[in-house]
């Protein structure tokens, strides 16, 4: 069911000074970036073979910090079914993200660790 840890997300209140401490402190390279409505990015960066989210905090809504693990999956729809089988509960259903060839689902794991289930579709095109 899970292919490997596809991302790691963080939300923060400086989308700029962090993509700044990442890229020119630590050397990790930005590899996309998603504008939205609320004039601020979301910004992925390459990090070995794990990305590393920046979510802006104005849209999330939420503490800075950690946000979520992402796990790539062969398909969304049959992971998050298998997990309900086994008795999760699923937080949010299976949905295509605005304006990208992405599928993605959120469950929670212990400790209420949100968790989440990613495809890019032409990934396997």
């Amino acid at each position: 069911m899970i292919d490997n840890i596809h991302k790691i997300a963080l939300v923060s209140d400086d989308i700029e000074g962090a993509v700044r401490f990442y890229t020119r402190t630590l050397g990790l390279v930005e590899i996309e970036r998603f504008h939205n409505e609320d004039d601020e990015d979301f910004v992925f960066l390459q990090a070995g073979d794990i990305i590393l989210e920046l979510m802006p905090q104005k849209t999330m809504d939420a503490e800075v910090g950690f946000h979520h693990i992402s796990f790539k999956v062969d398909s969304v729809d049959d992971s998050a079914r298998e997990l309900e089988d086994k008795g999760l509960d699923i937080a949010v259903e299976p949905f295509d993200a605005e304006g990208a060839d992405i599928r993605l689902s959120f469950f929670n794991g212990p400790n209420d660790v949100l968790l989440q289930l990613f495809r890019r579709e032409s990934d396997h095109a």
